[in-house]
């Protein structure tokens, strides 16, 4: 993604409850929830990837083993 997420949120976020009812209905709300959704979806996936790694390894190197 060539922007960074946080600051696309940062232009979103309103102090302003009156403004919020107005994000529902727009169209660049929608997708950049989209895009928020997309980015942690990787982030899991990357977290997951490791955590599968660290247990392969520990069990070819029975690092930890069970008894």
């Amino acid at each position: 993604m060539g922007q960074d997420v946080a600051k696309m949120v940062e232009e979103y976020l309103s102090e302003d409850p009156t403004k919020w009812g107005k994000l529902a209905s727009n169209i660049q709300w929608r997708r950049l929830l989209l895009l928020l959704l997309r980015e942690i979806l990787i982030e899991l996936r990357k977290s997951d990837t490791r955590v599968l790694e660290r247990k392969e390894v520990e069990e070819i190197t029975d690092v930890n083993p069970r008894n």
